[in-house]
């Protein structure tokens, strides 16, 4: 579990004496403005009120009434089919999601174990295990980068890295050299080398899980194929609105419709890339803090090498000598 929960685009940093079970139906309504999807999908929603006011204006009553029009039913159909193929890209979209987020799960608890085991049995020097410390938490950052596609502008102390290396590759080799340092002067046994071997390996496999993740989206064809059905039926919904129903009621019906429809497909876009820095992807930064926090505690780190670098917003200790 990490040291505190990380806060959503509908918190609002105060204390609020309404139940939080209540809250959580409140906020939706009184902030909707401030849902991540919200400030994709009005853009949206706007084009279709305009194409909406443009089918009422060009289209007589009378002839929505024709045959062709009248058959509401084809369009009850295929929203029922569209439905479907929403439910199984959202749920798909989530999986990622999901997967991603027990991967940093994975990883704050690998951390926290590994420096326990060298603080209580590794006899290594202080300044040995400063340096743990400080490889772990660049490998975090480092990660962090590495699935955002971003680069830090320096590594951690002493650590030369080719401008397109891979940093979490490289410090996990940090790591396996010092392990073998460890060994070699007897600071460490076998067992306790068996150990830790081990936890290093879970770290390139949460590595090679989150690449996995990140380099293979949803297939682009059923992308496609989604957002045409999605564009389709939006487009025939004004044509099959009765004539006895007036604009001013049909309107909001159909932009409804819009906002879940949009909304959904987009909320899925978000999530099945969960290592991004939108507002519904994980928070990798709040993660990165907490493992660097357990880590400068558990083995006593200087905090002064890291803790002067978040006295800045976006700087990581990967930037901080």
């Amino acid at each position: 579990m990490e040291n505190e929960p990380a806060k959503t685009p509908l918190d609002t940093g105060k204390q609020n004496p309404i139940p939080k079970s209540m809250r959580t139906w409140i906020l939706p309504f009184t902030r909707f403005h401030r849902i991540p999807v919200f400030k994709r999908v009005w853009l949206y929603l706007a084009v279709m009120a305009i194409y909406c006011a443009g089918v009422d204006w060009v289209t007589d009553h009378e002839l929505r009434a024709a045959a062709v029009f009248k058959e509401i039913g084809a369009a009850a159909y295929t929203s029922v089919i569209l439905g479907l193929l929403l439910v199984f890209r959202t749920n798909s979209a989530y999986e990622r999601w999901w997967e991603g987020r027990k991967l940093w799960g994975q990883l704050v608890n690998e951390s926290r174990n590994m420096c326990l085991k060298v603080k209580i049995l590794a006899e290594a020097p202080k300044a040995d295990q400063n340096r743990f410390g400080e490889l772990l938490i660049s490998f975090a950052f480092g990660l962090k980068h590495h699935l955002r596609d971003s680069r830090p502008t320096k590594t951690v102390h002493s650590v030369e890295l080719d401008p397109t290396a891979n940093i979490p590759v490289a410090m996990t080799g940090e790591l396996y050299k010092l392990m073998v340092k460890w060994q070699k002067e007897g600071l460490i046994d076998g067992f306790t080398r068996m150990q830790l071997d081990a936890h290093i390996k879970t770290l390139m496999d949460i590595l090679g899980s989150c690449e996995r993740i990140r380099s293979s989206p949803l297939a682009v064809s059923y992308r496609a194929f989604l957002r045409q059905g999605i564009a389709l039926q939006l487009f025939a919904l004004p044509w099959f609105v009765p004539p006895d129903v007036t604009y001013i009621f049909s309107m909001p019906i159909i932009l409804i419709g819009a906002y879940f429809l949009i909304g959904l497909e987009l909320i899925a876009e978000d999530i099945e890339d969960p290592f991004g820095d939108d507002g519904d992807d994980l928070p990798l930064d709040h993660i990165c803090e907490n493992i660097q926090k357990t880590i400068t505690e558990i083995l006593e780190l200087p905090k002064q090498r890291f803790t002067a670098a978040f006295k800045q917003p976006k700087l990581d200790p990967l930037k901080h000598h």
